[in-house]
């Protein structure tokens, strides 16, 4: 199973703080193998409780909270996106949905900087 943009950011938060599988599932009393299948992607769409619980723990800033929230009901983001945003603080969550948005012809996507950097011209331009 691929990985999901909701994993990747559960993962990237996760290593910032630099915890452990088992010290989150302990300090948030989620079971740290769920956090696993998450962060693999083997499991989508918890519940906005359950990731409200690992929120409380990892202590993201305010954007990266309300973009792992956003990802709950959006499974289908490119993770590479998500990483990109998740290095990347001064792109605004309004900028980040837009992107995540964006449908494409074929079947690569285009590199999230260059992504990006046409919405942020896209929203400039308005």
């Amino acid at each position: 199973m691929s990985q999901t943009g909701l994993g990747v950011a559960l993962k990237t938060l996760r290593e910032r703080r630099t915890l452990s599988l088992r010290e989150i599932g302990q300090l948030s009393s989620v079971d740290h193998a769920y956090v696993h299948r998450l962060e693999s992607g083997e499991k989508a769409n918890p519940s906005s409780d359950l990731v409200e619980k690992l929120l409380k723990v990892l202590k993201p800033g305010e954007r990266d909270a309300a973009l792992v929230m956003w990802l709950v009901n959006h499974a289908e983001v490119d993770p590479r996106l998500v990483e990109f945003v998740l290095n990347e603080p001064s792109i605004s969550i309004d900028i980040f949905s837009a992107a995540a948005g964006v449908r494409h012809r074929g079947t690569t996507r285009p590199d999230p900087a260059i992504l990006i950097a046409r919405i942020q011209r896209a929203f400039e331009d308005d």
